[in-house]
């Protein structure tokens, strides 16, 4: 394979998967954004949410990995399962890894959202929504998430083989493994972010992980295409 090639590889591969994915990205954000706008105009929608907000208030670590391991590990699971083509090679074991990871990215995505209301104050305001966005996007999305999510993938598909891993994680492995997560993971989660941090603290991340249901398939899909050639 040419070097030219090569180099346009992760390139290519995230903009087959933001335009293939472009119909339901827009379809699971225009439903959250509907979700924040039924909670400010719905006195209904806005006691029930409000429940879900104080048991996240009460117990924030427990509800953090309950919460995104259910969402964007367990239920994308049995989707998976339900579709020969998508099922994994060793159901239990993709469960239990998609399961601790998630829940494990909860927790840290959890302190982050913390973090940013201790920064920027937790008020949705636009000043606030808009500084929270840019530093999730250009920081946390790009040194930590994106790169963190696009390695435990590679793990997962290299059937959990650290030498495997090892052996893929040489030079230009942030551009040949990153980079096809970035497309599509900006245009998910750019106006994404918008759309949760727009809500009240303790339910930024119930929102946010409705939106993660859908990317954690999108992660799946992505790995497919930027695993190492060989």
């Amino acid at each position: 394979m040419s070097e030219a090639l090569t180099a346009e590889s992760p390139w290519a591969a995230g903009l087959k998967a933001a335009r293939d994915n472009l119909v339901p990205s827009l379809f699971i954000l225009a439903a959250a954004a509907g979700l924040v706008v039924c909670y400010y105009q719905v006195p209904s929608v806005n006691v029930w949410l409000d429940v879900v907000g104080k048991v996240n208030a009460v117990h924030p670590t427990l509800f953090a990995m309950l919460c995104t391991g259910v969402t964007a590990g367990f239920i994308p699971w049995c989707f998976r399962m339900a579709f020969p083509s998508l099922r994994p090679a060793r159901p239990g074991l993709d469960l239990l890894h998609s399961f601790v990871w998630w829940m494990t990215m909860g927790v840290l995505v959890r302190y982050f959202y913390a973090f940013q209301g201790w920064c920027f104050g937790t008020e949705p305001s636009v000043r606030v929504v808009i500084l929270k966005v840019l530093v999730d996007q250009s920081l946390f999305t790009v040194l930590c998430g994106a790169p963190f999510n696009a390695i435990s993938h590679l793990w997962k598909d290299s059937n959990w083989d650290t030498a495997k891993l090892r052996a893929s994680m040489g030079p230009g492995w942030y551009r040949r493994l990153v980079l096809p997560n970035l497309l599509p993971n900006f245009l998910v989660w750019l106006p994404g972010n918008v759309i949760f941090y727009s809500m009240p603290a303790e339910l930024q991340l119930p929102v946010a992980n409705c939106i993660g249901c859908f990317w954690a398939l999108m992660c799946v899909r992505i790995a497919k295409h930027s695993a190492v050639s060989r």
